[in-house]
């Protein structure tokens, strides 16, 4: 008797500890203040925008479930390692630069590895039936309205900023005249096709005299890089034919993320959303 005494008194209490916790429900499934907490420090974004992203995620997973998509262990390790692969690493170093860099441990590699991989495979659900190839003349019109995106130059000259130090690397993008001993500088003649398609599409669609975004640390002792554009040398233009492939892909892309948007809008328009309460900004 005394015992259910006990657990009636605290069980209010207990109660008030789990809602307390709870910012929000999404047909039923929580968003906690810690989770909101956690994405605000890797967004960087303010509790609103945080708080659309968070329920974006919560309608994904929802839908993912209720198409029974699903990711295997094996899937996200080969994922892993052709990240590794792509940029030169192996899957140990890939991991001690996803914990430097971005603060994630092993165990959250792997889960947000398998939440694209998920991502991936729902969107592609969703989007390929409603979704139709480009007409020609659409390519063709596509190719006309972003010709600078398909211009190759041979090379690229670039003042290459690198520091261990994000926010002085920063700094010195915001103020190039100010003195950071802490941020290296060094002019080069970037050959295109001596630099992975990644990078190279970055540099090609930054216009000149204009940073780069500032890029992560891609292997062990190397610091965080960022490329200021001089000019771009001896610029090939090519044939439509030559990058129809390319300009489809792009056309799809665009009507994917379409398709996906209004999907998600028709979503959370239906959705059950309580807000019981959020954090202060």
């Amino acid at each position: 008797m005394k015992n259910l005494f006990l657990t009636l008194l605290f069980s209010p209490l207990l109660f008030s500890d789990i809602v307390g916790g709870i910012a929000l429900t999404v047909d039923g499934e929580p968003i906690t203040l810690y989770e909101i907490k956690q994405e605000q420090e890797l967004s960087q974004q303010n509790v609103k925008k945080t708080v659309d992203i968070l329920i974006r995620t919560k309608l994904e997973k929802i839908e993912a479930k209720n198409r029974n998509v699903t990711v295997t262990n094996a899937e996200v390790l080969e994922d892993l390692k052709k990240m590794a692969e792509q940029n030169n690493m192996s899957l140990s170093q890939l991991y001690e630069t996803m914990r430097s860099s971005r603060h994630l441990s092993e165990s959250q590699t792997k889960e947000k590895t398998k939440e694209k991989l998920r991502k991936q495979k729902l969107f592609d659900a969703i989007a390929m039936s409603q979704m139709e190839e480009p007409t020609q003349e659409e390519l063709e019109e596509y190719y006309k309205l972003h010709l600078a995106e398909y211009q190759m130059p041979k090379s690229i000259d670039a003042m290459v900023y690198t520091s261990s130090d994000k926010d002085a690397l920063e700094r010195k993008i915001s103020n190039p005249m100010i003195n950071l001993p802490s941020v290296q500088m060094q002019n080069q003649t970037i050959e295109m096709a001596k630099v992975n398609p990644q990078l190279a599409q970055l540099l090609i669609n930054t216009k000149n005299g204009s940073f780069t975004q500032i890029l992560p640390p891609m292997a062990q002792n190397q610091g965080y890089m960022a490329f200021y554009i001089m000019n771009k040398n001896d610029i090939n233009t090519p044939a439509l034919a030559l990058v129809q492939n390319q300009i489809q892909a792009s056309i799809m892309n665009k009507k994917r993320d379409q398709v996906l948007s209004e999907h998600f809008q028709r979503m959370r328009m239906n959705a059950d959303i309580k807000v019981l309460r959020l954090p202060e900004e």
